[in-house]
């Protein structure tokens, strides 16, 4: 991926507001033999690591143990459009709108199970904050079973690169033109990708 300055100049808080609202972020690690795995897991995130947790013979387990430091991407698909939405006959001009947001990452990974509950009740804080469940413990058979079938993996951010590509490379009534194509067309993205370049067409205004 391509890092072009007009789609990575984000303020940083829009970038930690957009990673907090995702549900789900990809784990990427590389084998002792060089070959590469992607898992697509829940998470939860606090400005300075990420926490998700593996079945234990989850083979990017076994990855991380060779190579701690791994990738974990947080994105967005959005739209793709048709060239004729910016020009009549040139078919580069058809283009696809994403956000995306990559973590280099150092890994550590525990078994302990009274560090797995606790990671446990993090994400469920997270994912299921109305409760409706027994408080995860280490000591508590409903939940000793599963404890014991999974691993804690704590992802401390070293550094991350932020890609937003939503139309900036284009002029102001270009975009807005895109935007009431998306809103028209209706497909199931399409109101969250206008959303989103309108969002570009603000953040210039403000300049």
């Amino acid at each position: 991926m391509i890092f072009h300055d007009v789609y990575t100049n984000v303020p940083p808080e829009e970038i930690e507001r957009f990673v907090r609202s995702q549900e789900l972020g990809r784990l990427v690690t590389v084998a002792a033999d060089g070959t590469p795995h992607l898992g697509l897991y829940p998470f939860t995130y606090d400005g300075a690591a990420f926490e998700i947790h593996l079945v234990r013979s989850d083979e990017q387990i076994a990855d991380l143990g060779v190579r701690p430091r791994c990738m974990f991407e947080v994105d967005e698909v959005l739209a793709t459009i048709p060239s004729y939405w910016v020009d009549p006959e040139n078919a580069i001009m058809a283009t696809a709108y994403h956000r995306t947001v990559m973590f280099d990452c150092e890994a550590t990974v525990s078994g302990d199970a009274a560090e797995l509950a606790a990671q446990q009740m993090r994400l469920l804080a997270r994912y299921q904050p109305e409760g409706g469940f027994r408080p995860v413990t280490p000591d508590d058979p409903l939940y000793h079973g599963a404890i014991h079938h999974i691993t804690a993996v704590r992802l401390d951010v070293r550094s991350r690169r932020a890609k937003f590509k939503l139309a900036q490379n284009r002029p102001l009534d270009a975009r807005a033109k895109i935007v009431d194509e998306l809103r028209k067309r209706g497909r199931p993205n399409d109101e969250r990708a206008a959303a989103a370049l309108t969002w570009t067409i603000e953040q210039e205004a403000k300049r």
